[in-house]
């Protein structure tokens, strides 16, 4: 997660750079070293085949003259050219030169000694065969010559062959050993590949992983917008482009909550007075309905129809009319509670909802408002009266048009009684006098 924040301050173009840089140069590092290590191999490949030819071929070869001049009795039957042996043995003493000056430090040495001691114990007996071979003619009296010398071949044959098993197992050593270097560079090689595919791996997930987290993020919030849930917002980290686009974003949703709360305040709200209008207040009624249904908790409300509002309107103008309104809002607001609603039903009617308030305690509240209205109603005359009708839960059902049924049916009877009580009065004042 750090690693995300820290890369979050790089825009997206230097992480890429980034990211190139820091895995393509292991990379190619690596494939540099790796073709250097086996263009190492393939020379000290063909160096260990070029030493086994040099060193043994020249034994070999000694030996196989060897076991030829003690088969053909020194060659004096067959007539044939008597081998060089001189020379192969100048070669073999050149051989054991190079071998000690390049080995003394490769543990081998006790393996070279045992075989340069075979080969000096065979060169007398070749140097003396040769001499041999070269005196001729010969006759019956060399006989016991020629069967010593003989024995000196075989015994020198055995000692170069000895001399040849003991360099083939140095040379056999040291290829062995240049095979298990070999195989040593070769797992160092596919090792430094592995874990410099693994960093290689963990590196494309930390960028693949601070490009994604913050894309899945704005969708996550940007769903959430999108189905109403209010104060979305995303993370805003970094200075990177995304970081940009979440600002953005939050921006946006701001705006945009601004908005909706603007136009469903518009679509709920009276204009002139700024209470609910009646979708906004008939919507709270019903839900404050199901909820005080689920808990069983009394509910009430109040359907207010103020009085003489016409004849305020005929007699002193529409303007008058608005700010009766106006002044009937602000009292109900202040005789009403906290948590009741207040909404503009009609033209002059008003809709009020009580929650948690029973049919007694409503009709104790609805006589102080009709009370306050009245009296400065009767003080002032571009200020109206109200009467006002009671519908509760449960006495009235559960259902709204139920309650405001009730409620309306209440109204109209008092508001019949009191112009019945109005007209009694006007008599008995014509009466009196």
């Amino acid at each position: 997660m750090k690693w995300e924040q820290r890369l979050r301050r790089l825009s997206v173009a230097q992480r890429l750079a980034l990211f190139l840089l820091l895995v393509l140069l292991p990379l190619v590092a690596l494939s540099v070293v790796s073709v250097a290590v086996l263009n190492e191999q393939e020379a000290a490949f063909s160096e260990s085949v070029e030493e086994s030819v040099t060193t043994l071929l020249p034994l070999s070869t000694l030996e196989h003259y060897l076991q030829r001049a003690l088969v053909d009795e020194l060659e004096e039957q067959t007539g044939e050219s008597t081998p060089n042996f001189a020379a192969l043995s100048d070669t073999i003493d050149k051989t054991f030169a190079g071998i000690e000056a390049v080995d003394r430090g490769s543990g081998i040495a006790s393996e070279v000694d045992e075989a340069q001691q075979a080969w000096a114990s065979a060169r007398p007996s070749v140097r003396r065969l040769i001499e041999q071979v070269r005196r001729l003619p010969r006759g019956p009296a060399d006989a016991a010559a020629d069967a010593r010398a003989q024995t000196e071949l075989q015994a020198a044959i055995d000692d170069v062959a000895q001399a040849r098993r003991q360099l083939t197992a140095v040379v056999k050593g040291r290829y062995l050993r240049a095979i298990a270097e070999r195989h040593r560079q070769l797992r160092w090689l596919v090792a430094g590949w592995a874990l410099t595919l693994l960093a290689a791996g963990l590196l494309v997930t930390v960028f693949v992983r601070s490009l994604l987290r913050p894309i899945h993020e704005l969708g996550r919030a940007a769903r959430s917008m999108g189905e109403g849930v209010p104060g979305v917002r995303a993370p805003v980290t970094g200075s990177d482009e995304l970081t940009l686009l979440a600002e953005r974003f939050n921006e946006m949703a701001t705006y945009w909550e601004a908005s909706r709360q603007s136009l469903l305040t518009e679509a709920a709200q009276d204009p002139l007075t700024g209470v609910l209008n009646r979708r906004g207040v008939l919507a709270a009624l019903e839900t404050d309905l199901a909820t005080h249904a689920r808990e069983q908790a009394p509910l009430s409300l109040f359907m207010v129809d103020l009085d003489r509002f016409k004849a305020i309107n005929d007699q002193f103008g529409h303007s008058a009319g608005d700010r009766a309104l106006v002044w009937v809002v602000a009292r109900l607001r202040e005789m009403l509670r906290e948590g009741d609603r207040l909404g503009r039903y009609g033209g002059d009617e008003f809709l009020a909802v009580l929650p948690r308030t029973t049919l007694a305690q409503a009709q104790d509240i609805a006589r102080r408002i009709e009370a306050s209205l009245n009296e400065a109603a009767a003080r002032e005359s571009a200020r109206p009266g109200a009467s006002i009708g009671i519908g509760a839960a449960p006495e009235h059902g559960w259902e709204a048009a139920s309650l405001i049924d009730a409620a309306d049916r209440m109204l109209y009877a008092r508001k019949g009684q009191r112009r019945t009580d109005a007209d009694t009065g006007r008599r008995s004042t014509s009466a009196a006098g």
